[in-house]
């Protein structure tokens, strides 16, 4: 390492300060709601190898580590100072992009005539075009559907703007001024960090800045091997499941083995399942590393390690497989919007696994889910076109070791931000009529897991087009661990309460007339420890606070209310009778979805469908599930054998 220890700790914050200032400069000047209110943007420094070199904390997404810079640099020979380059698309970015909206923007940064780093921007736009406002359904079943793709240009070259590529963006989005300035204030940003990387060059020279980028990427590395090696070697395995409502037959499993080997972690997602004709897939490309695959461990690391430089570096003791086909690999042009869903159950497996190397020090599941609510409809004053995000909805988190579990937010999407009531009902004719915690939607346990949000909107203005992406734990719930409850379950009423009241469930696109209400209520996290074990008064507290109800308080917990008190006689003999809990509870519907569909018959049927080309796979798969659950419910679950020879006879030849 040739940088001294005290200089690296100066430029690891000088760094830091650098990205927070992009990111700042994006959500100040940023025009759409989705930036300027729910931070659904990200900024990083990227050194010329295309790994990233730091990134935000503070403010934006969390996810940049660990994208493949090297697949955007990469796609031009030559770059001269004042250049901005652009891209959206997934494929021709190979795992850069990961759906449409995100709209990537790079710069290098020219010092002394060398390219010392590039500065990397993306936002999430709220419209790029496409059948649905606001771009993303998941009834999508290819990428074509999904809007404008935008493969790697330059937006501005040596400086001066190409707006040739700016027409084509605007013209083919429903909110051209929204998305304009959003670009722009990415061009700030971008231009914010070459200024500052060159005034550090200035002030510590050139040729040390450069290997400070270096040994500040092998400085993470170290320590994230220096963490990994305190976690107990071995192999763990978890998996669970995406409620896919199209374009599929069964829920889609993603499956992992985590295995853990001195200071090296390798995550094989072999027996995940096949990529879906609907706008789930992942399209990671296989990069090592891929930022949405290793979110889970970032956040641990950066939980044992607060100070440690937060680049690339942490993502080297990491190797990965995700088998080419797969919904977390997808084939190009495969249908991509609703991809965060994926990512979010990816992290809810590794945490699963974390959980069984680290029982005492991991909390229990989180709510596994963020959905987006969108608006769009007309302004009758000037005939416009108006798109906005109503809401992000993240459920509580799991409970934790020592501490309840976060109301109203998760782990895995805790950087999104709310939009507040005053600026949604300035931008769309709707009213709020509840925005708060729900009542008894927190998992029991010892330490309870954290409550639902309930957002209940009404509309205004006849012809308002609903969607939502993201909805997701309808049926299957997070588990609880050490004795806690699992967590509770999605609802997405229209009208609720009233004659014709029905449930939206994995909506697509619903037109709202005037004075209909949309109720939504968000999943939960699950418990942690027995529930008998949480304090009396904890209990008390919940109830008068509005997190639990009496009745769910003498159910749950064996508390027994007296008005405003507890009973404590009542207490002491209800809580005598009742059983304590323990282990995990995955709840009950998995138990009886696994009873049809065995985990290792699971694990059979994914290999046979993978061993085909894909197109046959496309076709042969639906029929080829029937046969397999229709044995399995007779009483012969196949076995991989069985399931060759039912390929065989449905497809007439041999694999």
């Amino acid at each position: 390492m040739k940088t001294s220890p005290v200089q690296l700790e100066i430029f690891r914050n000088r760094f830091q300060a650098i990205v927070e200032e992009m990111a700042s400069v994006t959500l100040r000047t940023g025009f759409t709601v989705f930036v300027k209110e729910t931070s659904d943007f990200g900024a990083c420094l990227v050194a010329p190898s295309g790994e990233v070199l730091a990134a935000p904390t503070e403010a934006s997404v969390s996810l940049m580590v660990g994208l493949p810079g090297w697949e955007a640099i990469g796609a031009f020979d030559h770059y001269e100072e004042g250049d901005v380059c652009i891209s959206n698309d997934p494929d021709t970015t190979r795992g850069l992009s990961t759906h449409l909206p995100d709209l990537w923007v790079w710069r290098p940064i020219f010092v002394e005539g060398e390219i010392l780093a590039f500065a990397f921007n993306f936002i999430h736009s709220s419209d790029v075009g496409g059948r649905v406002p606001g771009s993303i359904s998941p009834v999508a079943s290819d990428v074509w559907q999904e809007g404008l793709r935008i493969p790697p240009l330059k937006l501005v070259k040596a400086g001066k703007l190409n707006d040739d590529i700016v027409k084509i963006i605007l013209t083919n989005c429903r909110i051209p001024d929204g998305n304009w300035g959003d670009i722009k204030a990415e061009l700030a940003s971008l231009a914010t960090a070459d200024r500052r990387v060159r005034e550090l060059a200035t002030r510590y020279g050139r040729e040390a800045v450069r290997d400070g980028i270096t040994d500040l990427l092998d400085s993470a590395e170290a320590r994230a091997r220096k963490i990994i090696g305190t976690i107990p070697d071995g192999r763990y395995s978890a998996s669970d499941y995406m409620e896919i409502e199209v374009g599929v037959s069964r829920p889609i499993r993603i499956n992992l083995t985590m295995e853990v080997r001195g200071e090296e972690i390798f995550l094989d997602f072999t027996g995940s399942d096949l990529q879906v004709r609907a706008a789930f897939n992942l399209p990671t490309y296989g990069q090592p590393g891929h930022y949405m695959m290793s979110l889970a461990m970032l956040n641990y690391f950066r939980t044992l390690d607060p100070e440690v430089p937060y680049n690339s570096g942490l993502t080297r003791p990491m190797k990965m497989h995700l088998p080419q086909g797969t919904i977390l690999n997808p084939d190009p042009g495969r249908a991509y919007g609703v991809r965060a869903a994926t990512f979010i159950r990816v992290m809810d497996c590794i945490m699963a696994c974390l959980a069984q190397a680290l029982p005492q020090a991991t909390p229990a599941a989180s709510a596994g889910a963020i959905a987006i609510v969108l608006l769009s409809n007309t302004d009758l004053a000037t005939g416009a076109r108006r798109i906005t995000v109503a809401q992000p909805l993240s459920g509580g988190s799991g409970g934790r070791p020592r501490q309840d579990g976060i109301d109203g937010t998760s782990f895995t999407g805790g950087w999104l931000r709310n939009v507040p009531n005053e600026v949604l009902e300035a931008e769309m004719p709707v009213i709020v009529e509840e925005y708060g915690y729900a009542t008894d939607s927190a998992a029991a346990g010892a330490n309870r897991g954290g409550a639902a949000i309930r957002f209940r909107m009404r509309n205004l203005q006849a012809g308002t087009v609903l969607t939502a992406r993201g909805l997701e734990r309808f049926r299957f719930n997070a588990w609880g661990s050490h004795g806690g409850a699992a967590g509770s379950n999605t609802s997405v009423m229209l009208n609720p309460g009233k004659p014709g009241a029905r449930s939206l469930g994995q909506l697509d696109l619903v037109e709202l007339g005037a004075q209909e209400v949309v109720e939504f209520i968000s999943p939960t996290g699950g418990g942690y420890g027995d529930p008998l074990r949480r304090p009396v008064q904890a209990v008390c507290d919940d109830v008068l606070d509005g997190y639990v109800s009496a009745a769910a308080a003498a159910r749950d917990y064996g508390v027994v209310m007296a008005g405003d008190h507890p009973d404590t006689a009542a207490t002491d003999a209800r809580r005598a009778a009742m059983t304590p809990r323990s282990g995990i509870d995955k709840g009950a519907p998995r138990a009886a979805y696994e009873a049809d569909w065995p985990e290792a018959v699971q694990d059979a049927l994914i290999a046979a469908l993978l061993a085909r080309p894909a197109p046959v796979r496309d076709t042969l798969r639906g029929p080829l599930e029937a046969a397999v659950l229709a044995e399995t419910r007779a009483g012969t679950p196949p076995d991989a054998a069985r399931i060759a020879t039912l390929i065989d006879q449905l497809t007439g030849e041999p694999a």
